[in-house]
């Protein structure tokens, strides 16, 4: 069952949220404060967070701010009164995904916890390398194998951007790339997306490459020329193991 979190100072707002999901199939968790909310965010690392914005003590921006640095990938709905635009600013910079404005309806949350649900089950793929033409040919062998999004960059400072912003489940990446290295992408996006995995591939045939990969936080390491078929059957034993591979259907 996928796990969501309410937070809210109003334990009528709580009970709604558990009265509507938890029929539906999912492990409704909550909270009446920011303190007890990261406890659980920490322990049973929920998918989804409804999280009201004013709450006494620490605030939802405070909260939020603590969630993402925690794992990024997890969903934050922000719940509000007033649709403000520069609290929603803030929200939004800090990692918001969705925002709910009270009143709301069951119906509306509903819809919005689907779409989220369906951007979670979904694997998303990044392809890296400095020759485009390859990136290009990764791409098309892993789009037409797996049911994922794929997208591509073409240098370490694009990936590292790409990664920031998106929660990507793999990253296929040229390790030896001019300037930003492969292993400068390894190193600095653990830091924000601990649960990204990271296919190492390069052109050197060297041990001490590899080594350096792997030692960095590369989950596999490997060597071209490689036929892109191979690399994606990597990468569908990676996403097996993390319960994410959905084979295409046509």
């Amino acid at each position: 069952m996928i796990k969501l979190l309410c937070v809210d100072d109003e334990p009528g707002i709580c009970d709604i949220l558990e009265k509507t999901f938890k029929p539906i199939g999912f492990t409704v968790l909550t909270a009446t404060n920011g303190k007890d909310a990261l406890s659980i965010v920490k322990k049973e690392r929920p998918k989804i967070v409804f999280l009201d914005v004013r709450m006494l003590g620490m605030s939802g921006l405070d909260v939020l701010k603590e969630i993402k640095l925690m794992d990024s990938a997890i969903k934050v709905i922000m719940i509000t009164v007033a649709d403000d635009e520069g609290t929603r600013g803030e929200a939004k910079r800090l990692g918001a995904d969705e925002f709910v404005t009270k009143p709301f309806s069951s119906e509306a949350l509903e819809e919005i916890v689907m779409r989220e649900v369906k951007a979670l089950t979904v694997p998303k793929i990044l392809i890296v390398d400095d020759e485009p033409n390859i990136a290009d040919t990764f791409a098309e062998q892993i789009s037409v194998r797996f049911n994922c999004e794929v997208d591509v960059a073409h240098s370490g400072k694009e990936a590292l951007e790409r990664i920031k912003n998106d929660n990507f489940d793999v990253v296929l990446l040229d390790i030896m790339m001019p300037g930003f290295s492969g292993i400068d992408v390894i190193t600095k996006a653990q830091k924000f997306s601990p649960q990204t995995k990271f296919l190492a591939i390069s052109g050197y045939d060297s041990d001490e490459v590899a080594t350096k990969a792997l030692k960095a936080g590369a989950v596999d390491f490997i060597h071209k020329p490689t036929p892109a078929k191979a690399i994606a059957l990597k990468i569908q034993h990676i996403l097996s193991e993390m319960g994410k591979y959905q084979p295409r259907t046509f």
